[in-house]
């Protein structure tokens, strides 16, 4: 199994503190995070790194942060995510023994565009329906889907909006008690698997990282979540992977 970002810090750090001084240690680390990210994060168009730190410090394992940024970073379920964020500060590693001590705080903010939600939604219709034209749109704090119900070969508009709402560490759902449906019965199977599909696509357990979910906002056409990848376990899968070895 790829190693987790804990792993991949301490490994990382350890190996920046072989090329010397000055930022070439800390350019040395990033190139060797960037490297492993497809693996860890997910495959996406690309990835930019950057480590801040006093230079002697990075070489004996105390880094003040780590920045990482994703463009398009594809999500197991299918979705992609337009921008990931990942702030890691004050990261302390013991390299003699390539083991991860500690993280001071972390913080992860992710971003997906309507545009983006309209492409994974396009095409996809419940058995013996027919939907088509599925639209998304973000924004005063509340989610529209909006969509045609084939209907004898004529388009019937319909939409559901409402506002959402955090539902687990990793998932989010349209609020079922805050819900306005215009066009179909609330209890209609286009309604239903419309719904089911937005909320099954914003799924961050498919990241190799453990991400908690802790907000969910719209504004101008976008969606973002924020949150704190998980330290605890972090530290405990570098630990489990350590003793495998």
């Amino acid at each position: 199994m790829i190693p987790y970002m804990a792993f991949l810090l301490a490994v990382t750090i350890g190996l920046g503190g072989s090329f010397g001084c000055g930022r070439a240690v800390n350019r040395a680390a990033e190139r060797h995070i960037r490297d492993l990210l497809p693996d860890m994060l997910g495959e996406a168009r690309v990835y930019r790194v950057h480590v801040e730190g006093d230079e002697l410090a990075t070489s004996h394992g105390k880094l003040d942060s780590v920045e990482i940024n994703g463009e398009d970073v594809q999500l197991s379920g299918g979705l992609l995510i337009d921008r990931l964020k990942v702030s890691l500060h004050k990261v302390d590693a013991d390299l003699d023994h390539r083991k991860l001590r500690s993280i001071g705080a972390a913080t992860f903010a992710a971003t997906i565009s309507s545009r983006t939600l309209d492409e994974y939604l396009a095409g996809e219709s419940p058995e013996d329906e027919r939907i088509r034209n599925a639209h998304v749109t973000l924004r005063n704090g509340e989610v529209t889907i909006s969509a045609e119900r084939v209907v004898l070969g004529a388009g019937v508009p319909f939409r559901v909006y409402g506002p959402l709402k955090v539902i687990g560490p990793h998932r989010i759902e349209l609020d079922p008690n805050r819900l306005v449906v215009v066009g179909v019965p609330i209890t209609g199977v286009p309604l239903r698997f419309l719904k089911r599909r937005f909320e099954s696509a914003i799924d961050l357990s498919g990241l190799g990282v453990p991400m908690v979910l802790e907000s969910v906002r719209t504004e101008n056409g976008k969606l973002i979540l924020s949150g704190s990848p998980d330290i605890t376990a972090m530290l405990k899968a570098h630990a489990r992977e350590e003793g495998e070895r």
